[in-house]
């Protein structure tokens, strides 16, 4: 009998991953996060950490550098074959001083998202943690993937995705202690 109950393993081997996916969310009683939301938020995160003024004009500066030391070796040469050692010195030294500033004052690069899997759910907040291995419970094959925005190699901003075959979903996004959204 096709309705018996005998095969009911086996609805797994019928469904999509997605529709497998989507029925062990709703068995679990999670709804996922809205994709709009997480684009929306990537978005805005991006957004709020823009690249610093330096980055953005990098070749602006590299010229302003050039020019400096050159004027400074110019001021150098030409206070120094007209006596004014002292002077030129001074000159070659704020000349100096002027060009390697740029390199030792900090700048900040473009954020940028990076996606990894983990096994380990220990850095999920607890909320999402419980849910995800709620999730697990009815889908054990399920893997996970944390996305998070980097900023010169600083983790500001998290998600956890959970993946089934070729079918995703969002179960949460957090920015430290603070949880954003959960399913």
């Amino acid at each position: 009998m096709p309705f018996d109950g005998v095969n009911l393993g086996a609805e797994k081997l019928l469904l999509s991953p997605q529709a497998t996916l989507e029925s062990a969310l709703s068995a679990s009683g999670l709804k996922p996060v809205e994709p709009g939301l997480l684009a929306r938020h990537m978005a805005e995160q991006v957004r709020r950490h823009p690249p610093g003024w330096a980055y953005r004009h990098q070749r602006a500066v590299e010229l302003a550098q050039v020019a400096v030391l050159v004027a400074g070796v110019v001021a150098f040469v030409g206070l120094f074959s007209a006596d004014r050692v002292i002077w030129g010195a001074a000159a070659a030294l704020a000349a100096f001083g002027t060009g390697i500033l740029p390199m030792l004052v900090p700048t900040s690069g473009p954020a940028w998202w990076r996606e990894r899997e983990i096994d380990d759910l220990r850095e999920v907040p607890a909320e999402i943690r419980e849910r995800a291995l709620r999730l697990q419970r009815r889908l054990p094959e399920l893997s996970y993937t944390v996305g998070e925005l980097y900023q010169d190699r600083v983790r500001l901003d998290p998600y956890l995705l959970v993946e089934y075959g070729e079918a995703r979903a969002i179960l949460g996004i957090w920015d430290g202690d603070e949880v954003i959204a959960c399913a």
